[in-house]
């Protein structure tokens, strides 16, 4: 109940500041799944405020859960607080079974996990090459991927004070349709991942497209018209 009361605290100020200053706008709301089945919202990493802009752009209905590498976890203090918002340690560059079995346990019990499936932020805001986390994760649980794009935070607090653009695009969600104890060859792994990212790029305007930006564009070209304008 605390950690519920304190993100309450973070989410209402935002919520007001977005609402009566910030030109911050939330699409697809909608597409998110009924609370209480385990979801991995999937979003691209441009800034260290997407974490805020995400987390005040869900319904509190959706409180979410998150990944965050294990070095954030070294002060006694930060530790509970990331405890209470309940942030999942994770060794990164690593195969951190620890970390896995939490978030699969975390999903299992209707967790909306936050996944960014880049690994980290974009130097220049556009895609980067993602990362099979997110997919393992989904295969192993049942649990639909919603993917979500956000853009504009590359500004930053100081951007946003400026009343800079600031969007955030939920898609709708998928399943991967794989057995739980499947086992996934490279390749096909590798393909999968692409779907995560080429997903969550069809969310964004063109220009933070980034190294998917080939086969979006083919992508793109293949959709109804009115999907175009959407993806444009």
């Amino acid at each position: 109940m605390l950690g519920a009361f304190m993100y309450f605290c973070i989410w209402l100020p935002l919520n007001i500041v977005r609402r009566v200053w910030w030109n911050w706008k939330v699409e697809g709301v909608e597409n998110l799944p009924p609370r209480g089945q385990g979801m991995i919202v999937v979003v691209n990493h441009i800034h260290w405020t997407d974490i805020h802009i995400l987390g005040a752009s869900l319904p509190l209905s959706h409180r979410p859960w998150w990944i965050a590498k294990i070095e954030m976890f070294l002060n006694p203090v930060v530790t509970w607080w990331l405890r209470q918002m309940q942030v999942i340690p994770i060794k990164r560059g690593k195969r951190d079974m620890a970390a896995m079995d939490a978030a699969e346990d975390a999903l299992k019990r209707g967790a909306v996990l936050i996944v960014f499936p880049e690994g980290h932020r974009s130097r220049d805001g556009g895609l980067i090459e993602g990362r099979g986390g997110a997919v393992r994760l989904a295969v192993r649980t049942e649990v639909p991927i919603v993917p979500v794009a956000v853009w504009g935070t590359e500004r930053g607090l100081a951007g946003a004070a400026r009343r800079a653009p600031i969007r955030l695009k939920i898609g709708p969600p998928y399943y991967v349709g794989l057995q739980p104890n499947a086992k996934i060859p490279m390749d096909r792994m590798a393909e999968l991942t692409d779907e995560v990212m080429l997903r969550i790029g069809e969310l964004l305007p063109s220009e933070y497209w980034g190294i998917y930006r080939e086969r979006l564009q083919a992508r793109v070209a293949g959709l109804p018209a009115e999907q175009k304008v959407a993806a444009s």
